[in-house]
C-alpha cells in the first residue's frame, strides 16, 4: 500500500500540460474526468487530491483550433461574384454550349450554373453510360419530370424528344404521366416509374416484371441513377418556379399546359 501511495503521489503531482486537439479527443474516449483534467491542467497537492485552484486563463490548442475552424467556415461562405462572372457564365452556356438563355439561369450563381450544366452535358455525352443512350435518358427524364410535376424540366425534355422526331402523341402521353405505345420507350418509362415509386427500391415482383422486358440488374442501376439525377434537378427548378421564374414561350409549347393554360398565348405567338 505504501508503494502504491508513493506512486500515486508522484504521478499526481506532475504538471499536466494543456491538451492538443488530438489529445483532447483521445481523452474523451477515457471519460469526462480525463477530459476535464487535460483541459484545465489541474495540479495535484501532496495529499494526492486534485487542486481546484483556478489556473490563469490562456487559450488552449483546442480553443485556437475551434476559432480557426469557425473563421474558415465563415470565410468560405463569404465569397462573392462580379457582374462579369455572371456574363461570362451566360456566354459560356449560350455561345459555347449552344443553349438558349433561360430565365432560370439568372437565378443561379455563375459557379452553380456551370456546375449544373456541366453535369448535364456529361450525362448526355454518347459514352457516359454503358446501357442508356442520350435519347434513352431523355425518355426517362421526361417520365421522371412528369411524375415530379416539374414544368420546366418536363417541357425541356419533351421538347428534346420532339426534336428527335418522336411522335407528338407519344410525347404528349408521357408528358401527361402515361406510358407510350412504343415498346422501347415504354420499358424505360415503366422502369422509371417503378424506381420513383419506392425511392430507388425495386420489389421482387417488379424486378421480375422488368426482367421480362429485358432489363438486367446493371441496366436498372443506370436507370436508378438517371431518375435520381433528374429528381434533384426537378427539385431545383420547381423551387425556381415558386420563386417567380418566367417560363419561355418555346418551353410552354412542349409542356403539359400547352392546350389549356397557355392555349391563348401560344395561338397569339403563332400569328
Amino acid at each position: 500500500l505504501r508503494c502504491l501511495n508513493r506512486h500515486a503521489l508522484s504521478q499526481c503531482c506532475k504538471k499536466v500540460q494543456p491538451a492538443s486537439a488530438a489529445s483532447f479527443l483521445e481523452s474523451r474516449a477515457h471519460g469526462p474526468a480525463a477530459a476535464a483534467r487535460d483541459i484545465t491542467g489541474a495540479h495535484c497537492t501532496k495529499s494526492g487530491v486534485a487542486s481546484r485552484k483556478k489556473a490563469p486563463h490562456r487559450p488552449t490548442d483546442r480553443t485556437m483550433f475551434s476559432k480557426s475552424l469557425i473563421l474558415a467556415l465563415s470565410l468560405a461562405g463569404a465569397t462573392a461574384y462580379t457582374k462579369k462572372d455572371r456574363e461570362d457564365a451566360i456566354k459560356w452556356i449560350t455561345e459555347e454550349k449552344g443553349f438558349p438563355h433561360l430565365a432560370a439561369f439568372d437565378k443561379m450563381t455563375p459557379k452553380m450554373l456551370k456546375t449544373v450544366m456541366t453535369n448535364y452535358l456529361n450525362l448526355v455525352s454518347p459514352d457516359a453510360l454503358e446501357f442508356l443512350t442520350p435519347l434513352d435518358l431523355e425518355v426517362i427524364w421526361t417520365a421522371t419530370s412528369a411524375a415530379n410535376n416539374c414544368e420546366i424540366c418536363l417541357s425541356f425534355h419533351a421538347g428534346a424528344l420532339l426534336g428527335a422526331e418522336k411522335p407528338a402523341d407519344e410525347v404528349a402521353t408521357m408528358a401527361a404521366g402515361g406510358v407510350p405505345k412504343d415498346p422501347k420507350m415504354a420499358r424505360l418509362v415503366i422502369a422509371a416509374k417503378y424506381v420513383l415509386a419506392h425511392k430507388g427500391i425495386l420489389l421482387e415482383r417488379e424486378k421480375l416484371h422488368l426482367s421480362s422486358m429485358g432489363f438486367s440488374a446493371e441496366e436498372l442501376v443506370e436507370v436508378t441513377f438517371a431518375v435520381g439525377q433528374m429528381t434533384g434537378l426537378n427539385l431545383l427548378y420547381v423551387h425556381l418556379i415558386a420563386e417567380g421564374v418566367n417560363i419561355e414561350t418555346f418551353l410552354k409549347g412542349a409542356g403539359p399546359f400547352k392546350d389549356t393554360v397557355y392555349a391563348d398565348e401560344l395561338k397569339k405567338a403563332e400569328l
